[in-house]
């Protein structure tokens, strides 16, 4: 019997519901309904039902083993708070994520799980978004950052949406667009646009935002480092658009122009890939931390 499912039935009682226990666990309202079912498989027996289709109620059966599961914890809890002071052997969470975005976010998060929580180690790999998931799913990797949600549905793996990144236009200070007061799409023509990898997520949206507003004659330059295509622009040789977050110390320091766009560009979801059994208290600061860095922009 996993300790997991019994943490989800717990949980379930506590909140009342199947989807608040899901959000209070960081996990999926799926992932829930399946480690319940489990449990129930174990004890050949129904715990839950529901009243008005809505309220989750226990049924006698789910009575009965509350007290022992919820006992069961609190001794769980108990023998954690009387080992806690003694020294900790380096245990390892493993986080990954895509090349430029570690850049920007990473020391931050470090910093906070350095401070909060000496007694692991935080390797840190680079991963596309596809081979994260697979790698998340099989245990090789604890934590994960991507640019897209993945399409399949894996039970140990919770998917979170901490942001929606503002993508926006940049160029050289001393750039012609500088003197417009908004630009339109059509502004745009025969300039040069320096992209990041054309398969990349947000190559793709502004892809489709500039041919939907018909915009089709400009040059298109490929440049797969994004400290190269951050220079290029500094040195007048082609204008782009990238996250904002990726940019906002150039725009700070006024070493990029932040242009000023008639119409807003769709954003670039971030999502936050968790493996299930991470501890609760670094999953939660890894959540907190996270939003909080895109919150400030």
């Amino acid at each position: 019997m996993e300790l997991k499912n019994i943490e989800a039935f717990l949980m379930v009682v506590e909140k009342g519901s199947f989807s608040a226990a899901a959000d209070a666990l960081y996990i999926s309202q799926p992932t829930i309904s399946v480690r319940i079912q489990q449990l129930e498989k174990e004890l050949n027996s129904t715990l839950f039902e529901r009243v008005n289709g809505k309220k989750t109620t226990l049924t006698h059966s789910g009575k009965k083993v509350y007290p022992y599961f919820h006992e069961v914890l609190q001794l769980i809890e108990k023998s954690q708070n009387m080992v806690k002071e003694e020294p900790l052997h380096h245990q390892k969470i493993k986080i990954s994520c895509t090349d430029h975005m570690g850049v920007e976010i990473m020391p931050e998060i470090l910093k906070i799980l350095y401070d909060c929580f000496p007694g692991f180690e935080f390797p840190l790999e680079i991963r596309s978004t596809e081979q994260l998931a697979e790698d998340i799913s099989a245990g090789k990797i604890d934590i994960g950052f991507a640019y897209h949600h993945t399409k399949e549905n894996h039970p140990d793996l919770s998917v979170i949406n901490i942001a929606n990144e503002q993508n926006i236009l940049v160029c050289a200070p001393d750039h012609s667009l500088t003197k417009l007061d908004k630009i339109v799409p059509s502004d745009l023509e025969n300039e040069r646009i320096i992209v990041y990898n054309r398969e990349f997520v947000t190559t793709k949206i502004i892809g489709e935002f500039l041919e939907k507003n018909r915009l089709k004659d400009y040059k298109e330059v490929e440049i797969n480092n994004v400290g190269w295509l951050k220079m290029m622009v500094r040195k007048g040789l082609g204008v782009a658009f990238l996250q904002e977050i990726i940019v906002k110390e150039e725009i700070k320091n006024g070493k990029l122009y932040k242009v000023p766009l008639s119409k807003s560009l769709p954003p670039t979801p971030i999502y936050l890939f968790i493996h299930s059994e991470l501890p609760q208290n670094i999953k939660k600061a890894i959540i907190q931390t996270s939003k909080g860095i895109f919150s400030q922009l």
